[in-house]
This record gives structure tokens, sequence and C-alpha cells, in this order.
């Protein structure tokens, strides 16, 4: 387990690091991330590099045994750089440059900051690509904003449609862009999304910007991963996603690393921790395999927003919590807080006086002991499920492109179905359209507006080896080119879903639309923000509308289809919490999924397992302020404690218990 913290040494006096170094051991830390916002202390002139400082660092904190996780620091490029190019600065959707003065400032499609770029991560490369203390190192930081429109990104946009067009004749036909003449006769007519900022431009267009930007960030990526691969020996690289950030495809930039990590700040979310659930599972999904928190909150924030400390055994909360979905690595944010700068109040393991007194130093170092005991239990231990979220960035981009009235939240739909999944106390994994779905039992499709034969087949032959599949309002109604199909909605999907859609509506505030229970549940939903009107052919109907024009006319809201050997339901509104719990409950019923362990609203259970023994390691974590109750099916050693346990068992207010079965 790598356990550990990242630190600043530029930001405090050189006499004050063995110090450091020495209070980082007594914690039980043994890893460090350096430097991914130090290019000026590097290069503070053009040309005149200077590494003896973080020479010094590095020996400093690896003489404590501390191995170093170097990032690379293009994420804030120094003044000089700026003032002698200031083209390379981005271009923001208002068109205002963005001048220095911040951080990810820059576009990653100027060729003049590629070349920057490729200059300082190459001199770090050759500079410690060898030391055996580097164990790896993390590009940039928190990649996918701004989104540039400058006169680098228009050029490079065209090419990109020239040459996945060929000709202006086939975009046309691909953009529709007989809608409002809009019909090309030259590639230098072609706008930019922004180029009409008050309204909503060509959906098509819009999506293919979307892909180009994408694209540009994971080459970009890309670019110092390939450097660092040829410089460096034995050492991995990573970059630390912010998973939800919808600017670029997450998954493709994920084949190009070696580790995915993230990073995560609860507090912003406290209110919401299967939120942070997901921030995990889907950290794991872009690789699918362990992945690390390379920042994880430990103290307050108060740059953006004010945001409340951690209560008393809520960051040891968040540390197992963080384990329990995968994570191999644990590094703090951040040691210190710093005395200047614009995250002066962006607490640490310290506070600013750099006591051992801070209490969250002291709740950090007994974390340190209690990994020393349990380390070798975890090592090895990996996260199975049988149940996957189906998750696609291109087709938040599909639903984005009608910014202005887009029917749903695609997040928020994922996260509707996460939150009921999480609440039953089963591992999710999240999947994407490369991913192998033969280790499934069932699967949830939230919000799939394109589809094309490929996807189809590959959730077709997911059902006939017996699967279950869930699909969601809007799915099938479109095209890859953003185009709406000319069939009968669900489009391609009907066979699949034995449905026909004839009739659908957006939702007002105040909905008038319900839905009847499932089966003998004695319940009414809500509909919120759409409603699909499903008239089932082969299907059969689960739930009907009750209430509202779709009642009157006879229409299901959910429905079942079985073919081949599975089923496949689809569901045709969004709804309250409950809905979305017993439906929930339902599919993982009929889909022979059992909870790991039952227990109190607050209480998480998951599950790793070691793959080579078959043993499994159970986390039960209890994300309340209040004392809550797990069930435990049969006897266990809980291995923090040493102690056995079974029966109706207490957790403690932010308690964590490690199961092993006996």
């Amino acid at each position: 387990m790598h356990f550990g913290v990242d630190y600043y040494p530029e930001h405090w006096p050189e006499e004050r690091w063995d110090q450091d170094a020495k209070m980082m051991k007594d914690a039980g830390f043994n890893t460090v991330r350096l430097a991914e916002f130090a290019w000026s202390k590097i290069e503070k002139e053009e040309g005149e590099f200077e590494f003896s400082w973080l020479d010094r660092a590095i020996e400093t904190l690896s003489n404590q045994g501390m191995e170093i996780v170097l990032g690379t620091p293009t994420a804030a490029p120094p003044p000089w750089l700026t003032e002698n190019h200031p083209e390379v600065l981005a271009v923001n959707e208002d068109k205002q440059v963005m001048k220095p003065g911040h951080r990810r400032h820059y576009c990653v499609n100027s060729d003049i900051y590629r070349e920057y770029t490729e200059t300082i991560v190459s001199r770090m490369a050759e500079r410690y690509g060898d030391n055996d203390r580097v164990i790896g190192w993390q590009t940039d930081n928190e990649l996918g904003h701004p989104v540039c429109y400058c006169e680098d990104c228009r050029e490079k946009f065209l090419s990109w449609v020239r040459k996945k067009y060929g000709d202006l004749t086939e975009l046309n036909s691909r953009w529709g862009t007989t809608f409002w003449s809009h019909e090309y006769t030259n590639w230098s007519q072609i706008p930019l999304p922004n180029d009409n900022p008050r309204k909503g431009p060509n959906p098509s267009l819009h999506l293919d910007y979307k892909r180009f930007f994408s694209r540009s960030t994971v080459e970009y990526n890309k670019l110092q991963v390939d450097i660092l691969h040829k410089e460096t020996e034995n050492q991995w690289v990573c970059h630390n996603f912010m998973p939800h950030f919808p600017n670029f495809d997450h998954f493709d930039m994920a084949e190009d690393l070696d580790l995915a990590t993230w990073d995560h700040y609860p507090t912003e979310i406290r209110e919401s921790y299967q939120e942070v659930g997901a921030g995990h599972d889907l950290t794991y999904g872009f690789k699918g395999k362990p992945f690390w928190v390379m920042e994880q909150q430990c103290s307050y924030l108060t740059r953006d927003k004010l945001t409340p400390a951690p209560r008393p055994g809520e960051a040891r909360m968040w540390t197992y919590q963080s384990i329990a979905h995968g994570a191999e690595g644990i590094i703090y944010f951040r040691w210190r807080p710093c005395r200047f700068g614009d995250e002066q109040f962006h607490g640490g393991v310290l506070q600013h006086d750099g006591s051992p007194k801070s209490p969250m130093y002291q709740e950090i170092k007994s974390v340190g002991r209690e990994l020393e005991k349990i380390e070798g239990a975890i090592s090895g231990t990996k996260v199975e499920a049988d149940v996957g979220i189906y998750y696609s960035f291109e087709q938040n981009w599909s639903m984005e492109t009608y910014r202005y009235h887009s029917p749903t939240d695609y997040k928020k739909e994922i996260m509707n179905y996460y939150s009921a999944l999480f609440d039953a106390n089963v591992n999710v994994k999240f999947v994407s359209r490369k991913s192998d779905l033969k280790e499934l039992k069932l699967l949830i499709v939230p919000v799939l507006p394109m589809v094309d034969e490929s996807l189809v087949t590959k959730f077709e032959n997911f059902v006939q080896r017996g699967g279950s599949l869930v699909c969601t309002y809007r799915a099938g109604i479109k095209d890859f080119d953003n185009h709406v199909t000319e069939k009968t909605f669900p489009g391609r999907l009907s066979d699949l879903f034995g449905i026909e859609i004839h009739e659908f509506s957006p939702i007002e505030e105040k909905p008038e639309v319900t839905l009847a229970g499932f089966e003998d549940v004695e319940k009414t939903y809500p509909a919120r923000d759409w409603v699909d009107c499903l008239q089932p052919n082969e299907a059969r109907s689960l739930a009907d509308y009750d209430e509202g024009w779709p009642a009157e006319k006879g229409y299901a809201g959910v429905t079942e289809n079985n073919y081949g050997d599975g089923t496949a339901y689809y569901a045709g509104l969004s709804s309250n919490q409950d809905f979305y719990t017993d439906f929930v409950s339902y599919l993982l019923e009929q889909s022979g999924v059992e909870p790991i362990l039952s227990g109190d609203k607050g209480v998480e259970v998951r599950k790793r397992i070691n793959p080579e023994t078959g043993e499994e390691l159970i986390f039960v974590v209890n994300n309340s302020s209040k004392s809550k109750y797990v069930q435990l099916s049969g006897e266990f050693e809980e291995l923090l404690t040493s102690k056995a346990v079974s029966g109706n068992d207490e957790v403690d207010p932010f308690g964590v218990m490690i199961l092993n079965r006996v």
C-alpha cells in the first residue's frame, strides 16, 4: 500500500525539509508527490534549468524512506513563456483570452506550447528517469479545462473535419446543413460552436467539436506519456483525473497510462457519499484495475467556496472508503497549507505552523499504524462486480449539444441508479463501449441516445447469453452523427426491448404523471424530467402510468422482455429515489445478485477479493456521524482490532470494519 502526501518543498525554507521528512516517516508515509506546479522554479528563464533544489528535496525525503512521484509542471506555465508567446493562451467560450495569473490557462492545441512541453518533460525525464527513488510520474494536473476556441483550435478543427469527412458533400450530409441554409461550399466557412454564443450551434457540429477537443486533450497527454516511457526506466505514468469532468473521454486517455488516479474532495459533496463512491468506481473502471487517490482531502477547503473541515474520524473513514473501492495508493493533499498564493486556506495534514500537534496529523498517524497491520491482507486483492453501469462521455456530449434545453442531466441519471445500487450494498463497476461484459449479470445503461449496429449487437449478445440489460428513456433515438433516427423509437433497440414508442414528453416541475408500483408493490412514483410512453409488443409491462395522459391511453412506463437466455428492461421515465430503489431491488433479485451484507442506511459495504486464493475482504464503512448497525451473516475476524464479530454489530460514527470470514 502506497501511503503518502503531496509536498511542495519550494514553498518552505530548505532547513525545514529534513524535519518534514522525519515527521512524514513518523506518520507512516512512504510516498510523496512533488513538483507538479514547479515549472518557474525549475526553469526561471527560458533554457535556464535548475534542478539542484529538487535533487536535494528528493534526497532528503528518500533518506527517510520516501518513494517519489514526480509531476510534470505543465498545468502552470511560467510568466516568461506566456509573455514571450501570448498566442499559447486559451480563448474561452465567450471569446475572452485567459490571461496569466492563475493556472490551466494554456491551449492544448498550441504547437508552441507543445514544443515547450516537450522540452520541460524531456529535461525532467533525462534528469530523473533512471533515479531509483522515483517510482512514477503524473502528467500535468486535472486535464479537461478550459475548452479552447483560439485560432490554433480553429485551424486544427478544420483539418480534423477534412480528414474525417474527406469532402464537403459528405460533411454537409452528415451534419444536416440543409437546415437553416447552412450548406458549406468552402472549408473556411465552417464556424466553431461559440461563434454564435447566444444560440445553440448545429448539434452535429457541436458534437464533433467535443470529439475533436477530447482527442486534442488525449493527444497532448500522450505527448508527455510517450516522452516519459521513452526516457525512463521502471517508472510508471499516471494522470490525476477528475472523473466526471466532461470535456474529454477519460477511457481513451487511460489507454495510454499505466495507472489511473483521481483527486478526491468529499466535503464539497459530503451529504452524497454515493457520489464519492462513484468517483472511486469510475476511476477503477478507466483501466479496469486498482487505482490511486492522488489528492485525498484531509482538511478544510476555502479556495472556491467555503467547506468545513472534516469531523474527527472522517478523514480516516474516507481513507478506508477509498481502499474499499480499490485504491492501492492514498496520497493526502497537502502536507501543509501554503502561507501565500491562491490556496492559503486549502488545508493540509499540518496547520500553517507546521506543528505535530495538528489533530489531523495525529489522526493520519494512527491510520498509518493501522495500514501497516493490514497491508498484507489487502495486497493483491481487487474489486470484482456482477453489476455494471455503462458510462459514455460521448453520449453525454450528445445530450449537451442541446445545452439550453437538454431533457436530462446525464450525470444525475447515472447517479440515480448508482445511488440505489450503492445503498443495496453490491459492488458496482463502470464499463465503456470497449469493455468486456461477459462477467456481468446486470448492466444498467442510463440515457443512451446514440446507437449503431455494433453497439446494438454488443448489447444483444450480452442479453442472449443470459445477462439482464436496462436502458432508460431517450435510448436509441439518434445515430452517431447526432441525427434523429427515422425508425420508430427506440430505433434499432426496438427488437431487443420488444416495445414501440410513439409518444413522449418533457415533464414540468410539478408533474401530473405518476407510475404505479412494480408487481405487488403498492406505491406510486412521480415522473420527473421526461416520460416515454411505452407500447409493449413482445415485452410485458412491469409498471403502468396511473395518472396523466399516458395513463389515459394505457401506456406502460417500465417493461420487461425475454430475449435469448436473458432479459431486457426499459425504464421510460426519470423519477424520485424511491423509484430507483424499488426498481433496482427488483433487478437485483431477478438477476440473482445478492447484497454483500445488510445494514442501516449510511452503512456502506464493499468487497475486495484475492483472485488467486478467492479470499474475500469485506469493508464496512459508516458514512454517518451517528452509530449504525450492520447484520453479519456468519462469523468474522475484524482485522483492525483482531476481534471476532458476528450478528447485529454496531459501527461507530465514521467507523470502519474490515472483515475476514472465519
